[in-house]
């Protein structure tokens, strides 16, 4: 008794991008991911025709409701899910594809092939040994923990579930309302396999368990800043007897990344732009990440190094944090009276406060004293 398919979500098509900001780059991400939901499509019928795939699952926020085109709709999305006939596919609305009114899960026709779960949890009989669960999100029940709702019918099948939704944990807060639900919720049903959707990264659920439950297949573009590193869709394999295999598979056309650099020592803005030249990746998203300590006589222009990296094409698109610290040396220190008496008065305190807001303290006070202002407020 096994079942083999895709488990994918968060696609997003026709993402605005905002963080990117120029039009034009804008523009090239949104070509990027419809040549990975491409890319998905024919991997897709690849191993329909040379594995034997049973059908595919979609769990959720496959295009953006409040941008997504009629264009994309019929020439990407219905055209892409029509040529894997007869495969079928499994949807499972999201937060940013909610299953209202208006949506085009409900105003369009979609391809035979394809089905669209309603706004409670609905079982189907893909086949009499395995069962899938799945519902969709809508502006009424978004708030819901939907798997205290989940009622499963027969433990001895394959059972699977499909949906969109926010895993609450004790050991780290997590994102999001959407379908709240715990651990706890998971270990409550006989399912076989978890497919779930609204984080953006690959991961395991529940978040830190050893025993595994299902999946968040991630988005299979990064979408932000934040979404760092390889993203997927998965391959999964669920045999009843021994277990689930899951194969991630990557087709992403962009890596975003951070890059760190250290600026300790250098003596002018242009020494720090030479220090992220030799960062160069032409095609990389970068979260660039400006460290060290630094003379407070130098000044950090953002806005200059932004445009530096622009004119010299040095990353594809780029998001600046200056986490830089003036360096206060003893000679500084011990040059001013009034630093002296403000750094007795931090020692004589020590004991009362925590060390991380004493450190927060020296810094707010040295930076007042010798150049009259706050830098990098935000990094404290």
């Amino acid at each position: 008794m096994k079942v083999k398919f895709l488990h994918v979500a968060d696609f997003h098509l026709d993402s605005k991008f905002l963080p990117l900001g120029e039009s034009q780059k804008v523009r090239t991400r949104r070509k990027e991911l419809a040549e990975t939901f491409k890319k998905f499509i024919q991997f897709a019928n690849l191993l329909k025709e040379q594995e034997g795939l049973d059908f595919i699952l979609i769990a959720g926020d496959l295009f953006e409701h409040d941008c997504y085109s009629p264009h994309t709709l019929k020439t990407l999305l219905f055209y892409g899910l029509e040529n894997l006939k007869p495969l079928p596919v499994f949807i499972a609305a999201g937060n940013h594809d909610p299953l209202v009114s208006d949506s085009p899960y409900v105003t369009y026709d979609w391809p035979s092939n394809v089905h669209i779960f309603p706004d409670s949890f609905q079982r189907v009989e893909f086949r009499p040994d395995v069962h899938i669960y799945g519902i969709s999100v809508t502006p009424q029940n978004l708030g819901n923990n939907v798997l205290q709702e989940l009622k499963i019918s027969n433990p001895e099948v394959i059972n699977i579930v499909v949906f969109h939704g926010a895993e609450k944990s004790s050991e780290k807060e997590l994102f999001g309302d959407c379908f709240p639900f715990s651990g706890e919720d998971m270990a409550a049903h006989p399912c076989d396999y978890f497919a779930l959707g609204h984080y953006h990264n690959f991961r395991k659920v529940p978040l830190g368990g050893d025993n595994i439950r299902g999946y968040y297949s991630g988005s299979p573009e990064p979408l932000n800043f934040k979404e760092l590193g390889e993203h997927y869709i998965l391959k999964v394999e669920v045999d009843k007897n021994s277990g689930v295999k899951v194969e991630p598979i990557s087709f992403q056309r962009r890596i975003y990344k951070q890059v760190e650099v250290d600026c300790s020592g250098v003596s002018s803005l242009e020494d720090v732009k030479v220090l992220i030249k030799e960062c160069r990746d032409e095609s990389a998203v970068v979260n660039l990440v400006l460290r060290g300590e630094i003379d407070p006589d130098i000044r950090i222009d953002l806005e200059e190094l932004a445009e530096f990296i622009r004119e010299e094409n040095i990353f594809f698109s780029v998001r600046i944090k200056n986490a830089t610290h003036s360096e206060y040396t003893s000679e500084m220190i011990n040059s001013s009276p009034l630093a002296k008496s403000f750094l007795d008065v931090v020692e004589k305190n020590k004991d009362k406060y925590p060390p991380q807001l004493l450190s927060v303290v020296v810094k707010l006070g040295l930076d007042g004293i010798f150049i009259r202002e706050v830098r990098n407020w935000d990094e404290i």
